[in-house]
């Protein structure tokens, strides 16, 4: 009986953790994205990761997303919410889905933009923990 005991604990220290920190790693993006720190955006994907915007084409590989977002970050404020609606993990992949609400500031003043949608992030677990594979986001059409 203890060696059972033994072989179920070692199975779950082995194991990667499950949904709840691929939920924590979103909302460190999001934190990241609104203190407009690119650097360490970078730091929660994976090798190759891929990027999905609301619109355009997929952004292939970790050069193309900071790319992208340097520049989009350089023309706007962002303040960024995500809610989670659902997440889980099966081996070394994971997801967290969910809605966001965003308000785009120009940075050299104007007028707001108010956006919403939903979000998704694939996870894979490497050795330093739950890094973003794929992300995606949709936008809602503006409120009436």
């Amino acid at each position: 009986m203890c060696r059972l005991t033994a072989l179920i604990a070692l199975a779950f220290l082995a194991a990667p953790a499950l949904a709840a920190p691929v939920e924590d790693v979103s909302q460190q993006w999001a934190g990241y994205w609104n203190a407009k720190n690119v650097k360490a955006i970078m730091t929660l994907y994976a090798p190759d990761p891929v990027f999905l915007p609301a619109e355009g084409f997929r952004w292939t590989g970790a050069a193309s997303i900071r790319r992208h977002f340097a520049a989009g970050l350089k023309l706007y404020d962002p303040r960024l919410t995500l809610a989670s609606t659902r997440s889980a993990a099966s081996g070394n992949l994971a997801y967290d889905s969910g809605t966001y609400e965003e308000v785009l500031s120009p940075a050299r003043g104007g007028k707001s933009a108010n956006t919403r949608g939903s979000y998704l992030f694939v996870f894979q677990h490497t050795r330093h923990g739950w890094k973003i594979l794929e992300q995606s986001w949709t936008q809602a059409p503006a409120r009436p």
